[in-house]
């Protein structure tokens, strides 16, 4: 990956060369040269940008004039300055910054930025890759496609939808059909949950965090943010110049954040439900293996009893028979009765056992409904 260091220090400048030239094929410049004539001459797909330059230009001069050439729409601009305060930081992303990040430079937090960069760089190039593939038949029915069809595409796309990683596939879906993309933070349940997951930028998920306490609309630059107390959304690379066509697009974006916010209020009322069902189960579980564990007991306890009962009959009915003065056949037949009750007794001993492995299937299917 080919980058550029623009800094007016050249301690610094030997530093960043020293640090990254290992891995990567880095140009450095004082800020002096023609902007674009460097950018020419090396075709950098990262540019690290310093803010406060000793000449009569500041880095934001430097981006602004890159932007506006087109040439270089795809290479990425990591700011790098002392100043980092929010204000500066949106000032950076508004003026073109695809991330930011404050001196002293902590080098390993620089070379994780551009681990993404070369990410989403890759990413890119697929999704180009996919472009060229689907554009002769994708761009007719795009024509085609109404700003309202799409907004009722999204909204019937999402009707059933019950997961956070498929609620953001569909936003950027709609997003890339009219020529911009995104980032996103919904808000669910006091929880964060930031897309795309992988290849945001430290400086996006500063901003996505300012729009939780921000109104409704925020504009800056060619970026818009979007908030409500469930989400914020930043689109980025809105090309409309036309002011009714923007006006459109911001209603629209609007539109689809309030049906984004339906969604989420139901994702989070599952997710309430869930998490009662399972409340209720674990209580259920707690109170039914409680009376399990009693109805055991009293089997086993009774099943003692009625043994020891038996035994003392048994032993009571011989006891009797010398004094009773039975003959033989008498006396076998009473002992008969006695050995056919404690075959009957045993017999019924066998139930608890029966009723302890039906009280052990009701568990576990228990088990499985959750």
């Amino acid at each position: 990956m080919k980058i550029l260091s623009i800094d007016d220090n050249p301690q610094n400048r030997n530093i960043m060369e020293m640090v990254l030239s290992k891995q990567y094929d880095i140009t450095s410049s004082d800020g002096s040269e023609p902007i674009l004539a460097l950018m020419e001459e090396h075709q950098p797909q990262v540019v690290l940008m310093d803010i406060l330059l000793s000449n009569d230009f500041t880095g934001y001069d430097l981006v602004k004039e890159i932007k506006e050439c087109g040439a270089y729409d795809e290479c990425e601009i990591i700011f790098i300055s002392a100043l980092t305060s929010s204000e500066d930081k949106l000032a950076a992303y508004g003026y073109g910054g695809d991330d930011y990040i404050a001196k002293p430079v902590d080098f390993k937090e620089l070379c994780e930025k551009l681990k993404r960069v070369e990410l989403r760089i890759s990413e890119r190039n697929n999704l180009k890759e996919m472009f060229d593939v689907a554009s002769s038949t994708a761009f007719t029915s795009m024509q085609q496609a109404s700003e309202l069809g799409e907004l009722v595409t999204f909204f019937t796309d999402n009707l059933e939808v019950t997961d956070l990683n498929t609620l953001f596939s569909n936003i950027q879906r709609y997003f890339t059909n009219v020529g911009a993309s995104c980032c996103v933070e919904f808000r669910v349940a006091k929880q964060y949950h930031q897309f795309p997951q992988h290849t945001i930028t430290g400086l996006e998920k500063e901003i996505l965090e300012l729009g939780r306490g921000a109104k409704r609309i925020v504009p800056f630059s060619s970026n818009l943010l979007f908030n409500s107390p469930t989400c914020s959304m930043i689109v980025k690379g809105i090309n409309a110049r036309d002011e009714d066509l923007l006006g459109r697009l911001r209603d629209n974006f609007a539109i689809l954040l309030t049906i984004v916010e339906s969604r989420i209020d139901f994702i989070e009322e599952q997710l309430e439900k869930n998490s009662i069902r399972q409340l209720a189960l674990n209580s259920l579980k707690s109170q039914l293996a409680e009376d399990f564990g009693t109805i055991k007991k009293l089997c086993l306890d009774q099943d003692k009893q009625i043994r020891i009962l038996v035994n003392d009959l048994s032993q009571a009915v011989q006891s009797k028979i010398i004094i009773l003065g039975l003959d033989e056949e008498q006396e076998s037949e009473l002992m008969g009765l006695v050995d056919e009750t404690k075959e009957v007794v045993e017999e019924t001993l066998v139930l608890s056992f029966t009723l302890e492995d039906k009280l052990q299937a009701i568990t576990k299917r228990l088990k499985a409904v959750e």
